[in-house]
This record gives structure tokens, C-alpha cells and sequence, in this order.
């Protein structure tokens, strides 16, 4: 975000203030253990399609996504939220969870120089048995091995955290750009152009529908497979947890940074057992902390989590694979959304097939036309089709 002129120091506070509030607040208010910050899709739109393509002033920018987060937060109180959610048939919900889990899975692959992304798609191969790669299989096979059934070694994920970071220092690994601390953070705060104008419009109305859809998709996704949700698939307080996640957006803006959303890297703490607040709590104390440790948070690479990211993403393929009372038609359009999130290095258009997917479904077996699911379809399209048309 740098690169749209504003002062690293500034988006270095706005990411920590408001990833910490938002999930203090996810704790507190929605009690569910998910972590969230701002977006590196949402991140990489804002700087090089809206700013870099468009020519709009990160100003603009950052006016479009507060208003983004305010109807995120309008729709949390309206009925239709959960009319949009119940629309969702629960083979979906378990299709997105296997998507969720490749899509972590990928992550970690990325990280690893493993696959290599350019504009949406995979661009070329890395050897695993680079520096990166080796850190990649210390820390899975660390992980399988704590977190075997019959062991359950407690906190093994951190133990294979720590054990990757020491690797990576002996080779080299650090952090590109370690964050510091500097009498410009408060340079963008309150700095956001409230002004409406027909050319912010299409921002507007992307940055809305990647928050909505993707914060939904993630919280089915992350949960598919747990106790915290219904028999039928949904996630009790759903609605104040899509409230959090328009709050986080609009607060990220004021203070000077792009969409906050729920972090699939939550998977993390809830594949070792975290099911409540509490977890989110922990986390968004830890957030405020790290700003303080900067130096010592900078001693850990994004690379030395690449290992339990992939571990973590097949856990959830497993759970999810594992459940008896699904039918041929989801396992299709599982590994249908799977390899689009693979090849992609995306959730929206992992989705966007999945919805029609059983959109045409319902329509052929059931003869009729679930028309929150038809019209959620097509809103997920304009999300996807959209900032391919307005670059």
C-alpha cells in the first residue's frame, strides 16, 4: 500500500490498530474465535487497480472501502442477512470448507516459492527443495507428527512455528521489510475522501460484495466441520460476526488502511481447539503488543508458517471429506471449487462456481428457484467479473 504514496509508518499503526479492535471486538461481541486484518487481495486492488489502473487518490480509495464497511454493517441488521445465509444448501457449506482448506493449503505453497502467482493464476513452479522449501517440510512434518491422533501434543503447531523460524535464520530468511516505528503513523488518519461520485461506484460496489461474500464464505468454511455449528450447517451468531467484519472495514478506513476480513489463517487456532471468543480475545491483545515488539515479531518470517499452513489446510480437507451424509454431487463440486482456489489463489471464484453449481441443480431436481441463492449468484459474479472490466 505503500506504493500509492502513503507513509509506511501510518499503514504500519492503521493495520495493527485496527486488525486488534476489530478482533477484540469479534471476541467480545460475536464470541467466536476468528482473527482479522486487513486483506492482501483487498490490499493489492486498492493499490494497483484503484489507485495504480484507475488514478483515483488513495484518499478515494479509502472512502470507497468505509463505505463498503457501513452497508456490510446495514445488512448485518436487516432480516435478509440470514435469509442470504439460509440459501445456502449445506453441501455448499461443506464444498466451501474443502475450498477454504485448499486455499489455505495454496497459501502456504505460496509462501514456500513452491507456486508462484501472477494476476490470478498460477505462473510457474518452485523446487521444495529450496531454503524455503525445506522450511515448508520441517514445519509439516513437525506438525503431522504433534498432532498425531494418538499423541496431541499440545501447542505442537507453535512448536513447529519456532523450530521453522530458527531454520530460516540459519539460512537467511528474514523479513523483507521489517516494520518500524515512526512519528508518521498518524499521517492518514482521518485523511479518507467522504465524497460520493459515479466513478467510485464500481470500487465501491467491489470492495463490498469481496467482503460480504468472502467474509461469509470463510466463516461457513472455517466452521464447517466443527461444533460450532448447527445441525444444519449454521453458524449461530453469524449475523454479529458479519457486523464485526463491516465495523473492522470502516474503522481500517478511518484509520488509514484497505478492507478488514476474517483471516482463513484462523483455521489455525481452531484446528488446535478454539472455539470461542476467547481466542479472538488472546489474539487482538497480542496485535496491540506486536507494536510494541516490532523488532522481536520481525525475528519470525512469513516463510516459517508455511509448513502448518498447509498442514492446517489439510485438516480441514480431511474433516470435511470424512462426513458420511454427503453426496456424490458435493464431492464433485468440491473438487471442482478446490482446483479453482488452487489454480486461482482465490475464494470469490471458488465460490462463484460452487453457487451455480447448485443453483442449476436446484432448478433441474427441484423445479424451482431459490431466488437469495439466484441473486447472491449473480452479486459473487459482478464481484468476480468486475475488476477484470475496470482495469
Amino acid at each position: 500500500m505503500s506504493q500509492t504514496g502513503m507513509s509506511t509508518s501510518a499503514i504500519l499503526f492503521a493495520t495493527i490498530f485496527a486488525s486488534a479492535i476489530s478482533t477484540l471486538y469479534m471476541g467480545i461481541r460475536a464470541n467466536l474465535p476468528f482473527a482479522l486484518a486487513p486483506g492482501l487481495e483487498m490490499n493489492g486492488f486498492f493499490t494497483f487497480v484503484v489507485v495504480g489502473t484507475l488514478g483515483l487518490t488513495w484518499n478515494q480509495a479509502l472512502g470507497a472501502v468505509f463505505w463498503s464497511g457501513l452497508l456490510c454493517i446495514i445488512l448485518s441488521f436487516l432480516p435478509v442477512r440470514i435469509k442470504i445465509i439460509n440459501s445456502i444448501p449445506n453441501g455448499l457449506k461443506k464444498a466451501m470448507a474443502v475450498s477454504v482448506g485448499i486455499f489455505v493449503l495454496t497459501i502456504g505453497l505460496f509462501l514456500s516459492g513452491i507456486f508462484e502467482f501472477t494476476d490470478g493464476r498460477i505462473s510457474g513452479f518452485g523446487s521444495p527443495f529450496t531454503a524455503k522449501g525445506i522450511a515448508l517440510i520441517i514445519g509439516l512434518i513437525i506438525s503431522l507428527i504433534l498432532g498425531m491422533r494418538r499423541l496431541r501434543f499440545p501447542a505442537g503447531m507453535l512448536v513447529a512455528i519456532i523450530i521453522s523460524a530458527i531454520y530460516c535464520k540459519t539460512q537467511g530468511i528474514v523479513q523483507k521489510e521489517p516494520a518500524e516505528l515512526s512519528t508518521e503513523m498518524f499521517s492518514a488518519v482521518f485523511k479518507l475522501d467522504l465524497v460520493p461520485t459515479l466513478r467510485l461506484l464500481p470500487v465501491f460496489l467491489i470492495f463490498f460484495l469481496i467482503d460480504f461474500y468472502g467474509s461469509i464464505g470463510k466463516f461457513i468454511g472455517l466452521t464447517a466441520s466443527t461444533n460450532l455449528t448447527e445441525k444444519d450447517g449454521t453458524l449461530p451468531r453469524i449475523e454479529k460476526a458479519i457486523e464485526t467484519d463491516g465495523i473492522g472495514t470502516s474503522l481500517g478506513a478511518l484509520v488509514g488502511t484497505s478492507s478488514i476480513i476474517t483471516f482463513v489463517e484462523s483455521s489455525i487456532g481452531i484446528a488446535i481447539g478454539g472455539r470461542t471468543g476467547v481466542v479472538a480475545i488472546v489474539c487482538g491483545l497480542l496485535m496491540i503488543l506486536s507494536l510494541i515488539f516490532t523488532p522481536l515479531v520481525g525475528l519470525v518470517p512469513v516463510e516459517a508458517t508455511a509448513g502448518i499452513l498447509v498442514y492446517v489446510g489439510y485438516l480441514l480437507i480431511r474433516d470435511t471429506w470424512e462426513e458420511k451424509e454427503l453426496d456424490k454431487f458435493f464431492y464433485s463440486v468440491a473438487i471442482i471449487m478446490g482446483i479453482i482456489s488452487l489454480f486461482t489463489f482465490s475464494l470469490d471464484k471458488a465460490m462463484l462456481i460452487g453457487f451455480i453449481a447448485y443453483s442449476i441443480r436446484q432448478v433441474w431436481k427441484d423445479k424451482k428457484v431459490n431466488w437469495y441463492l439466484a441473486v447472491s449468484t449473480i452479486l459473487i459474479g459482478l464481484g468476480v467479473f468486475l475488476p477484470m472490466i475496470i482495469k
